[in-house]
């Protein structure tokens, strides 16, 4: 089970080693920088809005009140910690905030996904493909974001790097979760429900919005959502 876990896990960090790659041999416009941030974020948002929120509020809302709750202070301690890094001179063109906020989006990812397979082959499989979805864009985005300020080494492997906290927690939502009560289950997705709002919320759009505004690229926050509401059906 963990060893199958494990390398499934390896498909969405495959995935996110290609947007590192393609950002770095042929960084994106503007524009098309903004379309896929937008994307980007509506995939995360929907990832919590029907993933990991609704669950977890019917069977143990009032630990998932409290895990959310958790998960807004820790976040926004990491965006404070992220600002006094980014207010360096030598990082002042590096979206740090962005990079741990994905960092953090990537580890619960994997924590879910190990959860998934503990819960059955099948579903950690499709959950696999789903991520490898959103790792391609968001991994995208955030080498995009990161081409003005940063050589193309650091802008191709950031994702990858990154992308290796799923491995991580994938293991764990094996090991740790997959006998876990649902208390302790409710708390820990109502947490990353946080993150993964916090990703498209504070770091995404806000980046998206910085790259410029068109009607097309906006419209791509709810393409993106309604493509992961579409993958959920399927797993489902």
């Amino acid at each position: 089970m963990l060893t199958r876990a494990v390398l499934f896990s390896l498909i969405p960090v495959a995935a996110a080693a290609v947007s590192g790659l393609v950002a770095a041999i042929r960084p994106p416009g503007r524009r098309v920088t903004s379309g896929i941030q937008h994307f980007a974020a509506g995939v995360v948002f929907a990832a919590a809005a029907i993933e990991l929120l609704p669950g977890v509020l019917r069977q143990e809302p009032w630990v998932a009140i409290a895990g959310f709750a958790a998960g807004i202070a820790v976040m926004f301690s990491f965006r404070a910690a992220g600002k006094a890094l980014e207010a360096r001179p030598s990082a002042a063109t590096l979206p740090v905030g962005l990079a741990v906020a994905t960092g953090v989006d990537f580890a619960v990812d994997g924590v879910v996904l190990g959860a998934g397979f503990a819960a059955g082959a099948t579903t950690g499989v499709l959950l696999s493909i789903a991520l490898a979805i959103e790792y391609l864009f968001v991994g995208l985005s955030l080498s995009a974001a990161m081409a003005g300020g940063a050589s193309r080494t650091l802008v191709a492997v950031a994702p990858t790097a990154l992308s290796l906290l799923t491995v991580v927690g994938t293991a764990i939502g094996v090991l740790w979760l997959g006998a876990a009560s649902p208390t302790l289950l409710a708390g820990v997705l109502a947490f990353g429900a946080v993150a993964f709002m916090y990703l498209a919320t504070e770091e995404l759009l806000v980046e998206a919005h910085e790259q410029g505004e068109t009607a097309l690229g906006s419209v791509g926050f709810f393409v993106g959502f309604l493509i992961y509401l579409l993958l959920d059906e399927l797993i489902a």
